[in-house]
């Protein structure tokens, strides 16, 4: 028997952010992953069961990537707008680096994929994610963030970032400090 290559399934894992960037998570078929991978659809099953299972992998390995690079610089002792705004700039950069995974992100959380795992998916979401509920959580107790539910703050703020760099790649505004200022500053206001 051949060794699994490593390659290969990152290739594969990249194909369907490819794919789902161009036609959209419902068009994603494993004969499509295997040619825009550059493997045979046989070679596909020595990696990954099935089509659910190769998209299922690939939302948990964006996902630590995409948590990974929004603490980058993080302090959670620096003041909270600011650590805030740090956790602002680091998705958008993300977001506007890495759009397909991102649109695959999107539309994996609005499809029937999620509810597979779900309960799992918002523990371990929760526990990627400790560094930004302790961020809200603080600022709640100083007084200076809305006492509402985290996840609903997290949507609201994750729902800005997506607009944001949608509008961005879009061309509908550039993407320049004043922006990101301004973005910023009306999700602040929002959350205060």
């Amino acid at each position: 028997m051949r060794p699994i290559d490593p390659e290969k399934r990152v290739k594969i894992l990249k194909s369907v952010y490819t794919l789902t960037g161009k036609c959209g998570l419902a068009s994603v078929t494993i004969s499509g992953i295997s040619k825009t991978a550059g493997i045979a659809a046989g070679t596909l099953y020595i990696y990954f069961k099935n089509k659910e299972e190769v998209v299922q992998l690939a939302y948990a390995a964006v996902e630590d990537k995409m948590t990974n690079a929004m603490y980058t610089g993080f302090d959670i002792s620096t003041p909270i707008r600011q650590s805030l705004k740090q956790i602002y700039i680091n998705m958008l950069n993300y977001r506007l680096k890495n759009y397909d995974e991102t649109v695959f992100i999107d539309q994996y959380q609005q499809s029937g994929y999620i509810q597979i795992n779900f309960s799992k998916q918002l523990a371990e979401y929760e526990k990627q994610n400790k560094p930004l509920y302790d961020l809200l959580e603080k600022g709640q107790q100083e007084g200076i963030i809305k006492t509402v539910d985290a996840i609903i703050l997290i949507s609201f703020f994750d729902g800005a970032v997506r607009s944001c760099s949608t509008g961005i790649v879009q061309k509908l505004f550039p993407l320049n400090q004043k922006l990101i200022d301004d973005c910023f500053d009306m999700v602040w206001r929002g959350m205060i």
